[in-house]
């Protein structure tokens, strides 16, 4: 009996920094999308007989770093300025012979205070030419396995698919990227329409909502400045000082420690821009750890971390049980940040997980199995998520309702009330 497929696709992309080696000899983005691919294959079992709904998870591409040029770093960052931010949108692809992009946009570095910048066409945290190939291969990834393999998503792209992005540039960036792999031109019927949903900053879900909750902000603040923390990072004590020593700045309040630094060093070094002093590859996956440490670990070795979880990643988790019960598109896409996955899987998954690195994804499948019962697989870069201990479900099949049971205690009933406690 062949299964019959009726699911619906969410996608989360994320961003902040990657890991893993530089784009000479490596690409990151087809090695992650190739797992994803494969993984589907030996597990869409004819047992179950209905694919109802899939949801996708994925932080966007590789970017330039986030925070401004560490002083004396002389790093050019020439990575950015293709047209692909706007293939999607505007009907065009850069590859295309008969169709271009009627517009393009790209970061000017000149002028009178050209001199507190970097070299380049990038801004702070733009999206790169990487980063776009990334998310535009995992696109194509998508389609291979589900317009291709299991038949599931249209040939042709349907409008009415639920597209979702945080108000930061390099995330609408991706998704566009993402979409453009998935359905490219030729899969487009000419004047459809594809919305991007975007939440003001103020009120934005897939990002901690420390600004919009008192108390959220209270409580990252002590974490900042608790001993729980600080234990975090004592073991990488040795690595920060090679850190400050290789970027010259011990002397620079802001710029000499793992935190401040390690953006711009893992940014650096996925581009294939090179390590600075006596740096190493080793040293930049390690550093991983203490430079996430008060993202990751606000969600886990904080004795404040339930609460935590209610109040950063509640309201995105009220949005996602919707989806699952809804399912009213078979696709919808999330485009948001490494810190979006992880406060996600921070809920559900081991807390062991690694940090997410640039293009990384979760695909949240929903089956009906032939007694009817809804189950849940979850995929992080293509391996089944190892479930939370607390959660008494296996991710290769993880009843729909002992899931949603376990994350409404993560979602408080009243947002207002919780946040100004």
């Amino acid at each position: 009996m062949h299964a019959r497929w009726t699911f619906l696709l969410e996608v989360l992309i994320a961003a902040n920094v990657a890991t893993g080696s530089p784009i000479q000899g490596h690409d990151q983005g087809a090695t992650n999308t190739n797992i994803i691919g494969g993984s589907h294959s030996a597990t869409t079992t004819p047992f179950w007989q209905q694919y109802n709904y899939c949801q996708g998870k994925h932080r966007h591409g590789g970017r330039s770093p986030a925070s401004s040029p560490v002083p004396g770093d002389t790093t050019q960052w020439y990575q950015c300025g293709d047209p692909d931010e706007v293939v999607f949108m505007n009907k065009g692809n850069k590859i295309s012979d008969n169709r271009s992009p009627f517009m393009k946009e790209m970061a000017t570095i000149d002028g009178a205070f050209a001199y507190t910048m970097w070299q380049g066409n990038c801004d702070l945290g733009e999206l790169t030419t990487f980063g776009s190939e990334q998310l535009q291969k995992l696109g194509k990834t998508l389609r291979s396995t589900y317009v291709d393999d299991l038949g599931f998503l249209p040939k042709k792209m349907d409008p009415g698919f639920k597209i979702s992005h945080t108000y930061i540039w390099r995330t609408r960036e991706s998704v566009e990227n993402l979409m453009n792999g998935l359905y490219p031109l030729h899969t487009r019927i000419p004047g459809d329409i594809l919305t991007m949903h975007v939440k003001p900053s103020g009120i934005e879900t897939m990002i901690s909502p420390s600004s919009a909750c008192p108390k959220l902000a209270e409580l990252t603040t002590a974490y900042y400045s608790s001993s729980a923390y600080k234990a975090t990072l004592a073991p990488y004590t040795a690595l920060q000082d090679k850190l400050v020593k290789a970027y010259n700045t011990t002397g620079l309040a802001g710029y000499n420690t793992t935190a401040a630094l390690y953006d711009s060093a893992s940014a650096t070094y996925c581009h294939g821009l090179g390590l600075k002093g006596n740096l190493t590859s080793e040293d930049i996956q390690t550093a991983v750890v203490p430079g996430t440490s008060a993202y990751h670990n606000l969600f886990r070795q904080n004795p404040s971390a339930e609460q935590v979880k209610r109040l950063s990643v509640g309201a995105w988790l009220a949005d996602i049980l919707t989806s699952l019960s809804d399912r009213s598109t078979k696709l919808e896409v999330y485009s948001a940040h490494d810190a979006s996955l992880d406060m996600f899987l921070s809920v559900v998954a081991d807390p062991d997980l690694p940090w997410p690195p640039f293009g990384s994804n979760v695909i949240i499948e929903l089956w009906q199995k032939t007694n009817g019962q809804q189950v849940v697989r979850m995929f992080y870069e293509g391996m089944v998520v190892p479930a939370h201990p607390d959660l008494a479900c296996d991710f290769s099949a993880c009843p729909l309702d002992t899931l949603a049971t376990f994350v409404k205690k993560y979602i408080p009933t009243d947002f207002k009330a919780e946040c100004t406690a």
